[in-house]
């Protein structure tokens, strides 16, 4: 396996092969029957364009010829920053049909981030938007690639490019299947052992962990979420949140669509004004949404204005969304609705639509997997009584058993008999299914972007006039939660929330998402017995400000 990489067990491996969850198929093989399977549908819709599975497969086998011509080699890596449009999925889908492994960028991630990823990736390659809102990539890329040894090729997703870049628009229209016989590709066939995909967790530590997925489990993932919604030919799928992110590539994502021949419908944004219209065009039948955009739908104005009929499913995921909110989606929005309960580094639970009422209400799903293997244990790690809250760890055929070079962490996030710690603190409800109850692990959920403090802390703390710092999580009816900063200043010195907000922008180059919306300023921070700033302290002291503000 990789260097770096926690092999999986012998006795685990020959077990998920005869189990059937693991079929020894990369995934670019999987898709790759979808496109000839389904050659004449269309497979793709994205503003004007609408890309059938034929050419798809075209486009995807001409960029990985070109991969391999330029010098790219099974288990390279490409740093994937790209939104939803069209040449992200034929860039991923070109990836992993010759090994080289995607790192999943998002669309606000900054200099700060990808330069991480690219550094401790050791990538060779970075693929991007020429300008996405506003925001020139190329411009970072340049800078990016000038300290970055490793950095040899950057693509980017237009006709306009920077010196000595690669025109993701000149490449699919080179028609480098004539010189070069596909059958090449063959000779680069990944392990399906080997990571597909590196993810990335934001966790506690402040650095971004690397999740590596492999062929097996991710396929897995993607084909067994895609059964329990019950995807087929006729599912067409809205995508509003970054196709990066892990819910919209397995959950069943849009691998999960293609494989079985249905629609990927990309939105712009996740704005309902941008939605609502689509659906309606488009006859969606699914969309998968974070808390706040299923709010964003139930709350718009402009609903009523389209037909929205064909909407049969809404999945719910990244965050816990509210029983009211709940209640509300099948007499407004006229359809059903599933929650799941996801992580990157893999576990998948879903209520069902078949489902009692408090469960799907009360709940946040039961594991999608026969052996998904759960507990719920106590701060020693002893298992709970049935009912009771604990910390969930899991392992199983989709679950990582280690993150990618980090064995310090691993220690820290792993059982020694391969559980993986979720950090997730929930109990279990009679039916079976997992009620989440919070988390034990320093992070803040904002709209289902998992926000290290820390990582925002050590930022914060370069600040001239900042003494001490400390972020947490406040309460938001929409996104779960937003970021409060309490920020202790030195002597004499003062701190505005705009001030931070440019500094952080302009001198740390942090993603836009990851921005503090709230600035306290306090004289000293709270501290636990044992020394440790007492963030719980905090997060009441916000929430009490919140009430007293009238604020949900």
């Amino acid at each position: 396996m990789l260097e770096g990489c926690v092999p999986w067990p012998e006795e685990l491996i020959k077990k998920y092969k005869e189990k059937g969850y693991w079929e020894d198929r990369a995934i670019g093989e999987v898709m790759e029957a979808a496109f000839e399977r389904y050659h004449d549908k269309v497979a793709i819709i994205s503003e004007d364009q609408r890309v059938t599975y034929r050419a798809l497969g075209e486009r995807v086998r001409r960029l990985a010829l070109h991969f391999i011509e330029l010098g790219l080699r099974p288990y390279d890596r490409m740093v994937l920053q790209i939104h939803n449009i069209p040449e992200m999925i034929y860039l991923y889908c070109a990836a992993v049909t010759v090994g080289v492994i995607p790192v999943m960028a998002l669309p606000p991630h900054r200099e700060a981030e990808v330069g991480y990823f690219a550094e401790f990736a050791e990538a060779k390659a970075y693929a991007i938007p020429g300008v996405f809102r506003k925001f020139d990539y190329q411009s970072m890329a340049k800078d990016l690639r000038a300290g970055i040894p490793s950095l040899e090729f950057v693509f980017v997703a237009g006709d306009d490019v920077y010196e000595g870049f690669y025109s993701i628009n000149k490449l699919l229209a080179d028609p480098i299947e004539q010189r070069v016989d596909a059958v090449t590709l063959r000779d680069f066939r990944p392990d399906p052992m080997e990571p597909a995909v590196f993810q990335l967790s934001g966790g506690t530590t402040g650095i971004p962990k690397f999740i590596p997925r492999t062929h097996n489990d991710y396929a897995y993932n993607f084909k067994r979420c895609a059964e329990v919604i019950h995807v087929d030919e006729d599912t067409v799928m809205l995508f509003a949140i970054p196709i990066t992110h892990n819910f919209s590539v397995v959950s069943p994502g849009f691998q999960g669509i293609l494989a079985n021949g249905g629609k990927a419908v990309l939105a712009p944004s996740a704005r309902p004004d941008d939605i609502l219209p689509l659906i309606e065009k488009e006859k969606v039948t699914v969309v998968p949404a974070v808390p706040a955009i299923v709010v964003g739908l139930l709350n718009s104005p402009n609903r009523a204005k389209y037909n929205i009929s064909s909407l049969t499913l809404i999945i719910s995921g990244g965050s816990k969304l509210a029983p009211e909110v709940k209640r509300r989606i099948e007499p407004e929005l006229c359809c059903k609705y599933q929650e799941v309960l996801g992580m990157a580094e893999g576990l998948n639970c879903w209520t069902l639509t078949g489902d009692p009422e408090e469960v799907c209400l009360y709940t946040q799903g039961r594991p999608m997997c026969p052996d998904d293997e759960i507990k719920v244990v106590d701060d020693r790690g002893k298992e709970v009584p049935r009912g009771e809250v604990g910390e969930l760890l899991v392992r199983g055929p989709y679950t990582i058993r280690g993150y990618y070079r980090s064995p310090e962490r691993n220690k820290e996030s792993f059982t020694e008999d391969g559980f993986y710690k979720t950090g997730d603190l929930v109990r279990m409800h009679p039916s079976g299914n997992l009620i989440v109850e919070g988390r034990k692990k320093d992070t803040i959920n904002r709209g289902g972007e998992k926000i290290s403090a820390e990582e925002i802390e050590n930022h914060i703390i370069a600040h001239t006039v900042v003494e001490n710092c400390a972020c947490v999580g406040m309460p938001d009816p929409a996104l779960e939660e937003r970021i409060c900063c309490f920020v202790v200043c030195k002597a004499g010195e003062e701190l505005t929330l705009e001030e931070l907000t440019e500094f952080l922008l302009q001198e740390r180059r942090i993603a836009r998402f990851k921005l503090p919306e709230r600035l306290e300023i306090v004289a000293s921070l709270p501290l636990t017995k044992v020394g440790k700033v007492d963030k719980n302290a905090l997060r009441e002291m916000i929430a009490e400000k919140l009430r007293q503000e009238g604020k949900p």
